[in-house]
């Protein structure tokens, strides 16, 4: 895989910042400052893929870092205010995405500052720092558009799944057979598990126990691991997958790795992200209900928590936060998109219990 290439800003604003009262002793501040970012990349490097710590280098190295130089702070110098005035200026230079994928970078850092090295630098320099990303400039990172990702239609999906359920007995080769088998495999896991892309594909054949009825991440988004259940309608699927179609790829199970390239190698997150593309458009699904492979997400957040709520089921989306792997309960919120109708029978439930709790004597303290 190519190293991602550093993306540079192509002009930042001088911003009204007083520097230090003091000189800066900066030949030792500067290789501090130098050693602190290796440290990171380090730590990073030791939990998560090459591509994310690509992007820390340009976030870091080749963004924040000169932006500090030219208002002459240091990193443990950093305040509110400024993440503030750094993250505007990153806005009017580059793309939203990659505004938010730098904040993001950035944030973690001071995390990890924060956590690992702020008695360090205290006994250093007599400086006591604080993390400077709070609440409010942290939700710089994300637009208000783009906030809520629009859940795609269930329709959108069944008429997809179909097509690609079609190319299997369409395939006019025993090349394409397998290719349409792998493919239709890979979009049931993700529609039916949860899964991100690059958690799917990463998947072996030992990380697949069906008697359990159990899928197994070993490396999440922030190198976390996770069981997930195997849904019913995913069982039979990666059971006619696992039995009858991998084993006739050639080299068999040489690879463990479930889906697999024409090249016999693992599938790369981004290769899965076109697959999907190109098969919407070979499918005929209309633009506007194309989704990408993080919409199947959405959908199975959606879709997991209203099953739940039908059956009564106890805490449903504290269930579906463990299945995604998420953090924080709020991320699962947003995932959680429900229409007008389920929330008019949420109401009318709620009135009809809080009715029920309160006839059978039940009062407020």
């Amino acid at each position: 895989m190519a190293p991602m290439r550093v993306q540079r800003l192509r002009s930042l604003p001088q911003l009204a910042i007083a520097p230090s009262e003091q000189p800066l002793p900066r030949s030792e501040w500067d290789a501090y400052q130098h050693q602190l970012f290796k440290d990171f990349l380090v730590t990073r490097s030791a939990t998560v893929g090459a591509s994310t710590v690509h992007g820390a280098l340009s976030a870091l190295r080749a963004n924040f870092l000169p932006w500090l130089a030219q208002q002459e702070r240091y990193v443990w110098q950093v305040t509110a205010s400024d993440m503030d005035a750094w993250s505007l200026a990153l806005k009017n230079a580059v793309m939203t995405r990659t505004h938010r994928q730098y904040f993001a970078h950035v944030a973690f850092f001071y995390d990890w500052l924060v956590a690992r090295k702020a008695e360090e630098i205290e006994q250093r320099f007599g400086v006591t720092i604080s993390n400077p990303v709070d609440r409010f400039n942290r939700a710089r990172h994300m637009p208000e558009g783009e906030r809520l990702v629009p859940v795609p239609r269930e329709e959108a999906i069944t008429f997809f799944l179909a097509a690609s359920r079609a190319q299997i007995a369409a395939a006019d080769s025993d090349d394409k057979w397998l290719q349409a088998c792998r493919n239709h495999t890979l979009w049931h896991v993700l529609n039916w598990a949860g899964l991100r892309r690059s958690e799917a594909v990463a998947l072996t054949r030992m990380d697949v126990d069906l008697e359990a009825g159990l899928l197994r991440v070993v490396a999440g988004k922030l190198g976390k691991g996770r069981p997930v259940h195997i849904q019913p309608p995913l069982a039979p699927i990666l059971r006619w997958y696992l039995q009858e179609v991998r084993p006739q790829v050639t080299g068999g199970w040489r690879d463990t790795t479930l889906f697999i390239n024409q090249k016999g190698r693992a599938f790369h997150p981004d290769s899965a992200r076109n697959l999907l593309h190109q098969q919407q458009v070979l499918a005929g699904l209309p633009e506007e209900d194309q989704f990408t492979c993080h919409g199947f997400r959405r959908a199975y957040a959606t879709r997991l928590y209203k099953a739940l709520r039908r059956q009564a089921f106890r805490d449903p989306l504290i269930y579906v936060k463990e299945q995604l792997g998420h953090l924080y309960l709020s991320t699962t919120q947003r995932y959680c998109q429900l229409d007008d109708d389920y929330r008019h029978f949420l109401a009318r439930d709620a009135a009809l219990a809080l009715t029920a709790h309160y006839e059978g004597g039940a009062h407020d303290d």
